[in-house]
């Protein structure tokens, strides 16, 4: 059986302008076809970037034409075929069809929500889950399911109890499984490898797609082997969704969707509906970059950078340890940028914002924002991406009075 497509995937039409772009490109062609803007009444001349590994990248000559032109709604051609050697030197396996560029994988939450969910879908996501998958698939449904996570992710027993019971009843079974893999935004939980087989075993067995979002992959915090992914393991149904923003920088806007090519195909049709491409510019820096830097030196020197992250997690979770009330419950992470803070039942982390930020000026995120049915009040996320170790120290202290402040509004 095939990845069943949304309605509105299924009557769009391919742009008849944008299909001409590849023929544009062969040999020898004399193309009246495109409205292409002629590249000398263009602003620039060159363009050069400066790493921080001491790299500087000149977009010059060919490479500044693909940065300055339209190019494909896929993406740049050869910025393509070095995704999927990306794709395959961190996951060990050749994505499923060539990947498609996205500007932020932001950007790809929506593209699939839209190919794949009519009015009346059932998602399924995980309890608690990012609020941005959330506001791409309200969209299209208002239908959610929520699978609760422990220390190993997704409970996915408990998903193929609900998968079943579906079967059973004679009911239809979920439009798309949605998750975050590693460093979960906002749990920080990464997904078991037993889980993960389980679940891709199950979307093979149900023929439910899942939705693999794995902006955190190269975040790990205590050098831990690389598990392996979903899509590896049932290549047909599943997406990913990968993103440069969490390594390069998010100003970048570039990410990368990979999955089965109908689905890919659906995306591109939306897109070219939409925004026509994802920006040529930032395409052509990390084409640049893959190509100068290299695969594995790229992943070596992010490796390195992840000390920034991990001495700030510790420090975090060090300070939560030892000021915060013992009934304050939370699972160091082992990926991610978020500690996740269950306080007792009953407690209001929004109430806390609202009556005392002005006398204890720290900000968490609560609980409710991660919750499809408002759900989770007792609960804060507090990342440790950006702070120093003296605020993170401050911060908790601030945090556990906001949190003596609510057990007294308890009674």
């Amino acid at each position: 059986m095939a990845l069943r497509l949304s309605s509105r995937a299924q009557r769009r039409q391919p742009s008849p302008i944008r299909e001409l772009i590849p023929l544009m490109r062969r040999p020898g062609v004399i193309s009246f076809g495109g409205g292409y803007p002629n590249p000398e009444t263009f602003a620039f001349k060159a363009l050069t970037v400066d790493l921080v590994w001491g790299q500087s990248l000149t977009l010059a000559g060919e490479r500044l034409g693909a940065a300055t032109q339209y190019s494909a709604t896929e993406g740049l051609p050869a910025l393509r075929a070095l995704l999927a050697g990306w794709h395959e030197h961190l996951t060990g396996v050749a994505p499923p069809a060539p990947p498609m560029v996205l500007t932020g994988s932001q950007e790809g939450l929506y593209l699939v929500a839209d190919v794949l969910l009519d009015e009346g879908d059932e998602v399924i996501v995980g309890e608690p889950t990012y609020p941005g998958a959330l506001a791409a698939f309200r969209s299209f449904t208002e239908r959610f399911t929520a699978i609760p996570l422990d220390g190993d992710g997704m409970r996915t027993d408990l998903l193929e109890a609900l998968l079943q019971a579906r079967v059973d009843a004679g009911e239809r079974l979920p439009a798309l499984i949605y998750l975050i893999p590693n460093g979960d935004n906002p749990s920080g939980t990464t997904l078991s490898a037993e889980r993960r087989a389980h679940l891709a075993a199950l979307a093979q067995r149900f023929e439910v797609p899942v939705l693999e979002d794995d902006p955190y992959l190269l975040l790990s915090l205590d050098g831990e082997t690389r598990l392996p992914t979903i899509q590896s393991m049932a290549p047909e149904w599943v997406i990913r969704l990968d993103s440069f923003s969490k390594i390069l920088s998010p100003g970048l806007r570039i990410g990368y969707a990979s999955g089965p090519s109908e689905v890919m195909r659906a995306m591109t049709l939306h897109k070219q509906a939409s925004t026509l491409q994802s920006s040529s510019f930032t395409q052509a820096i990390l084409q640049a970059i893959f190509e100068e830097v290299g695969f594995t030196e790229l992943e070596a020197r992010v490796g390195r950078s992840m000390a920034v992250y991990r001495r700030n997690r510790d420090a975090m979770v060090e300070a939560a340890r030892r000021l915060l009330p013992a009934e304050v419950r939370f699972t160091p992470p082992a990926a991610g940028m978020f500690l996740w803070l269950e306080l007792p039942e009953g407690y209001l982390a929004d109430r806390m914002i609202r009556e005392d930020l002005d006398e204890l000026p720290v900000i968490t995120v609560p609980g409710g924002a991660f919750s499809t049915g408002g759900g989770l009040r007792h609960c804060v996320r507090a990342s440790f991406s950006l702070a120093d170790q003296a605020s993170i120290e401050e911060g908790m202290r601030r945090l556990a009075a906001m949190i003596e402040r609510e057990r007294l509004r308890q009674g």
